[in-house]
């Protein structure tokens, strides 16, 4: 495809969807979804992303099978689907996955499939499973009970990374109850932007002890959080008090017996403790 007709035809999505709101993908000398000029800000972010999958699963991606879950325009999985990846991009809105197949199409990628879902229908039986999991900016998108029930069969199709790029709530404001363990956050009232939620007003935000409870509870064995590379946008939210978003990399990986000691044998796993504001 030339760039002239690449051009034409990404003109005429954006008359029937609107412009790309996020993610800039380069499409040929010059040509981007968005601007060759400025960064979108999602592109430390896919930085960040790619370094993660690379550390925790090895240089060759070739060997993975990666879920982009609530995908938006395609821009992760896109990226690791060059990298070698097969990929499935999970998107609940056509006018965000009609973008994320024109680049597919102008990239040539036969290594991904994107799908219009929403994700709360995810499990083993509908998709199989997975290497890698990517939930970029949609965990906080979620109210309970579905936010808890999402973090279950992220776990459950995840064989060895799950990555979540969410918000944090500050404040332990609003107890929630599943599964018979209570976990903390507060309520956010979500607005109807094409980012925003589908099918709730409402959303859950948990304080960090919380999310690292339930990511234990649901079956992950190790929980880390990334900090470089580094998202400054994030970071200048955190020192201007506004909101507190992060990268969290949760891991199977059963652990292994200590030799030096056997007092922790049958010791019950520790909990984070949550305060009430």
């Amino acid at each position: 495809m030339t760039d002239d007709a690449i051009a034409q035809r990404q003109q005429e999505i954006i008359q029937q969807y609107g412009p790309w709101t996020n993610h800039n993908l380069r499409l040929g000398d010059h040509l981007y979804t968005m601007s060759d000029e400025t960064c979108s800000g999602a592109e430390v972010k896919v930085r960040r992303v790619l370094q993660a999958v690379r550390d925790f699963c090895g240089e060759d991606l070739s060997r993975l099978r990666v879920l982009d879950l609530a995908c938006l325009e395609g821009l992760y999985g896109l990226e690791l689907a060059l990298h070698g990846a097969t990929v499935v991009g999970l998107e609940g809105r056509e006018s965000n996955l009609a973008k994320a197949r024109f680049s597919q199409e102008v990239l040539q990628l036969d290594t991904i499939e994107f799908v219009c879902d929403d994700v709360r229908n995810l499990s083993r039986e509908r998709y199989g499973s997975f290497d890698v999991v990517l939930c970029i900016g949609i965990f906080y998108h979620l109210n309970a009970p579905d936010l808890f029930e999402f973090a279950q069969h992220i776990a459950h199709v995840s064989s060895r990374l799950a990555l979540f790029d969410t918000h944090v709530s500050s404040t332990a404001e609003q107890a929630y109850e599943y599964r018979g363990q209570t976990y903390w956050g507060r309520s956010y009232t979500e607005d109807h932007t094409a980012w925003g939620s589908i099918g709730n007003e409402e959303s859950a935000w948990l304080t960090r002890p919380s999310l690292y409870n339930l990511l234990a509870d649901v079956g992950f064995d190790s929980v880390y959080e990334c900090h470089q590379p580094m998202v400054p946008k994030y970071e200048q939210m955190r020192d201007a008090g506004q909101a507190d978003r992060s990268t969290f990399l949760a891991l199977h990986n059963p652990p292994h017996p200590l030799k030096t000691t056997d007092l922790l044998r049958n010791q019950p796993r520790d909990r984070y403790g949550d305060v009430p504001q």
